[in-house]
């Protein structure tokens, strides 16, 4: 018995000792890994550093480098799985400034204002005492255009930090537009002294922008001039530092525009973004046809080449040469974008009058979309611009039930139902929102006054009216549905003493006015319905709300 014991706990101290060989093997090849990605990412091949990382993250989908290093890739990339690693990261590291503030500044650049909010009021007490928090902070408050909170913020974070010359920047950038004069001036003094003595190129870059804005807003345009001329020659410039310099040499006469709009033309081949930035300028600012003379002296291979084939195609069509779209378009490859080469297709078979190839061809480009929100997004771009109605409300239907956080989506297409006059679909989306977000109360209440005015009684809008006026008493939405609902069950007594709880000017409200009106025919006073239900038709109507306010005014 005693060999067996003793035999067994060899046996677990081997396995154990295997166990934590294979584990430091592991952690290793992780470490070598991310330490490959990094060297990538260094280089600029972000395809190779991806795929380092991936396969860290299939073994470890927690390992906190790696997802940080993912939302640094997805980022370079305007990708919007960028908030969705930064969000990842701040949940394998709770309580890190770091990862928090790279979270606010992350949906700052994509534009989820509310998840930069978030997560700003997520910060710990001490992460608020932080010059970097205060600096983060006045970026969110001036995105919002609160201004004066900006200001405040920045003033913090400049006191916490005397010499950073970033928020130094952003300070004075702030009160350069505002309306202080001396502070204006100071602001200048700051944005001069770090254009010319800053060690960080891309802030003396930042300051140099500044001064040109400032410069031109009060028409001092040979001052522009001579700092455009000096931002162009910064190792830290862009190219559309030279775009802004052929808007004042173009706009002021200036001699050299011809030299640089040669010098900008040359340069910008050298970066497929810089094409598209240089065809956009030339569209703007000089003809169509220019721009396409100049995108078809271009190599072959760049003309092919995303996304300047893209451009090519943009400029075509607004030429309205729809047999030339089709002849660029379709015989190309467009690798990440062939959804939007598919959508160019369609746009001109169908101005030739070939609506059913049209239709399938778009088909195709939603199809090769692959549900991806940015894709999504540029085919909407896409309809609209055209005027394609109906497929642009397809679009939004889409990007509410794959992203049914994304307001602006869920409001456009409210909007546009709304405009429209389709009730029905606009209660089918209320349900479809509230199985995302079951406590938003504002939804509840449209799903509500849509089963009202369809009588839709299976989904309860009485009872549902009902608890929205309890929850919110003040709210003058639910209170007007609530008293809608009991006019609708005869309760008119009831419905106008509900109703008459809101003060005077809200009852003015067209929204409103009329289901005033309504009740004030039903409990006997003509005269006065008149007046409301005729406010009622200076806004747009439902044609359920059309017929019962026509048919309330007969007789009147």
């Amino acid at each position: 018995m005693r060999k067996i014991i003793i035999i067994a706990v060899c046996c677990v101290a081997v396995a154990l000792g295997g166990y934590a060989g294979y584990n430091w093997y592991v952690v290793r090849k992780q470490n070598h890994l991310i330490s490959l990605a990094q060297q990538y990412l260094a280089k600029s091949d972000g395809q190779k550093a991806l795929l380092c990382l991936q396969v860290v993250l299939r073994s470890n989908p927690n390992n906190l480098a790696a997802v940080r290093m993912m939302a640094i890739l997805s980022g370079a990339a305007q990708s919007p799985s960028a908030l969705m690693w930064r969000k990842r990261a701040a949940e394998l590291n709770p309580g890190s400034l770091e990862d928090q503030l790279s979270l606010v500044q992350t949906a700052l650049i994509l534009r989820d204002y509310n998840t930069a909010t978030s997560a700003l009021a997520s910060v710990s007490g001490e992460g608020r005492k932080t010059a970097a928090f205060q600096n983060v902070a006045g970026t969110v408050a001036e995105a919002a255009n609160n201004m004066a909170e900006a200001e405040a913020h920045f003033s913090e974070a400049l006191r916490l930090e005397p010499a950073n010359q970033a928020v130094q920047l952003n300070l004075a950038m702030v009160q350069l537009h505002g309306t202080n004069v001396s502070a204006q001036s100071e602001a200048r003094t700051v944005l001069v002294r770090i254009s010319a003595d800053s060690a960080n190129p891309a802030l003396r870059c930042m300051a140099l922008r500044e001064l040109i804005m400032d410069a031109e807003k009060y028409q001092q345009l040979e001052t522009a001039l001579t700092l455009s001329r000096e931002l162009v020659q910064q190792p830290g410039s862009l190219f559309t530092d030279k775009l802004l310099r052929l808007d004042l040499l173009k706009g002021t006469g200036a001699a050299g525009y011809r030299p640089m709009l040669a010098e900008a033309q040359r340069s910008s081949v050298s970066e497929a973004e810089n094409i598209v930035a240089m065809a956009s300028w030339q569209e703007a600012n000089i003809s169509v046809d220019s721009t396409l003379t100049w995108l078809r002296s271009l190599p072959a291979n760049i003309q092919t080449n995303q996304p300047t084939a893209l451009v090519m195609a943009q400029c075509l069509s607004l030429e309205q040469d729809w047999p030339g779209v089709q002849m660029w378009v379709e015989k190309q490859n467009w690798a990440g974008l062939e959804f939007m080469r598919y959508a160019f297709l369609a746009r001109a078979l169908r101005e030739q009058g070939l609506t059913a190839t049209s239709d399938t061809e778009w088909q195709q480009a939603v199809t090769l979309a692959n549900n991806q929100e940015s894709n999504l997004v540029l085919l909407l771009r896409k309809a609209a611009e055209w005027k394609w109605e109906s497929k642009a409300e397809d679009l939004l239907w889409e990007i509410v039930d794959k992203y049914p956080g994304e307001q602006w989506a869920n409001h456009a297409l409210v909007q546009g139902l709304y405009n429209s006059g389709r009730t029905r679909s606009l209660m089918t989306l209320s349900v479809q929102q509230l199985k995302y977000n079951p406590a938003d109360l504002s939804v509840k209440n449209n799903l509500a006054m849509c089963s009202l005015l369809l009588d839709e009684q299976e989904l309860k809008p009485n009872d549902l009216a009902r608890a929205l006026f309890e929850a919110a008493p003040d709210n003058p939405s639910f209170v007007s549905t609530y008293a809608f609902s009991l006019f609708l069950q005869k309760q008119n007594a009831g419905a106008l003493k509900i109703i008459e709880r809101l003060p005077p000017e809200e009852l003015g409200k067209p929204s409103i006015a009329g289901y005033y009106g309504l009740i004030l025919k039903a409990t006997g006073d003509p005269a006065k319905a008149r007046i409301y239900l005729d406010l009622a038709f200076k806004s747009n109507l439902l044609p359920e709300e059309q017929k019962l306010f026509d048919q309330a005014r007969t007789g009147l």
